[in-house]
């Protein structure tokens, strides 16, 4: 059966990148690492919920700010690149682990491929995605106010599904796991975000340590680790 390095079956967080041009960034983030296996919690006071900013546009990333805990898919021996945007220091879990609780990829556009539209000429995804998506919430914003909510107290009138329930699918199904990038830029750029190969799981992540398949961390933090993790029995991977 031939081998394929380009997915892996575990997916990897990297912990502490705010961390990354500080002084002592790796003993913080190797405190965090620590502190996380303890704590057996994944995310701090991440609710799972979705904050819309409607004045910024769709293809900035940034109108949709999902509470999620991310993850890369990347197979152990190509972290490189990745470790050097965001830390040294994370910990896997089995793809299977985290299916099961609501992992799922995002979705990559690139945001300077140009489509044929029939309204006129060519545009960018970026500007198709931003008028299509404007175009989307101002039919919802007309729909709210030809049905607006029953009063406090009475049940809803019969009629129609209702549209605030496709809405919020969309919101935490969709728009939050659309991901921009600008194609073309070297793989070591921080915003090549296509390089990262991003899941996302909603909320908190909560584990034992026995969930965890592997911990990466540089080696000279070996000894402190087995002192400070001592029941953890997965692989280590020095990076």
């Amino acid at each position: 059966m031939s081998v394929q390095r380009y997915v892996s079956d575990e997916l990897t967080h990297f912990v502490g990148r705010s961390f990354r041009h500080e002084y002592n960034a790796h003993e913080q983030q190797f405190d965090l690492l620590v502190r996380i296996l303890r704590s057996g919690t994944l995310g701090e006071n991440v609710d799972g919920k979705v904050a819309f900013q409607p004045d910024k546009p769709f293809s900035g990333n940034e109108a949709y700010r999902s509470n999620v805990v991310c993850f890369s898919d990347i197979p152990v021996p190509d972290l490189g690149i990745h470790m050097g945007k965001f830390s040294r220091f994370g910990l896997a879990f089995h793809k299977k682990f985290l299916i099961e609780r609501g992992a799922n990829p995002v979705y990559y556009v690139a945001r300077n491929s140009q489509v044929n539209v029939a309204e006129g000429p060519a545009k960018t995804l970026a500007t198709l995605f931003d008028e299509k998506h404007d175009q989307l919430w101002a039919f919802y914003d007309a729909y709210k106010k030809l049905n607006p909510p029953p009063p406090e107290g009475e049940p809803p009138q019969d009629g129609p599904p209702d549209i605030t329930s496709l809405f919020v699918f969309l919101i935490y199904h969709f728009f939050s796991f659309v991901k921009f990038y600008e194609e073309g830029l070297p793989p070591a750029d921080e915003k090549n975000y296509y390089m990262e190969r991003e899941w996302r799981v909603f909320g908190n992540l909560s584990f034992e340590i026995g969930d965890v398949r592997r911990v990466v961390f540089p080696e000279r933090f070996s000894h402190s680790f087995r002192e400070q993790v001592p029941d953890y029995y997965g692989e280590i991977t020095f990076s």
